[in-house]
């Protein structure tokens, strides 16, 4: 016998519970982008300050700022597409959240798809359903 680790693939079942949560991280998200914005715009400023009296020292790190500000305004539309997304959400669907490793026992004779292949079911917060593939190919 032997003991190896398989992936293992996590799935959030879709609840109201669910959908607030992850629109309120999804909305925390946007604050921080807005946050950075602001912060940027106000280097930003100082910068452009500073490039009239010195143009060549500032026009660098001005155009990194830009870059950045791009950056997070993209972030930002991502982000606010995917709360859109959360509302359409179907109760009940199942959508993956991540992976994990497990250690399993192995010997031989062991059905290998049925050892590689398992999943776990998480509905608001708790563990419901450990699955693995059954014979045949369905899990």
């Amino acid at each position: 016998m032997l003991t190896i680790t398989r992936p293992v693939m996590v799935k959030v079942r879709i609840t109201d519970s669910y959908k607030k949560d992850l629109a309120l991280e999804l909305q925390q998200g946007v604050a921080k982008m807005e946050l950075e914005l602001q912060q940027l715009e106000l280097q930003n400023r100082r910068l452009q300050e500073l490039a009239q009296k010195n143009p060549n020292s500032v026009e660098k790190a001005l155009v990194q700022i830009e870059q950045e500000k791009q950056k997070r305004l993209d972030t930002r539309v991502k982000l606010l597409d995917k709360i859109k997304e959360v509302a359409n959400l179907a109760n009940g669907n199942e959508v993956l959240h991540g992976q994990v490793e497990s250690l399993v026992e192995v010997q031989l004779g062991d059905d290998w798809q049925k050892l590689m292949n398992a999943e776990i079911i998480v509905e608001d917060g708790k563990i419901v359903e450990i699955r693995t593939l059954q014979p045949g190919g369905s899990l």
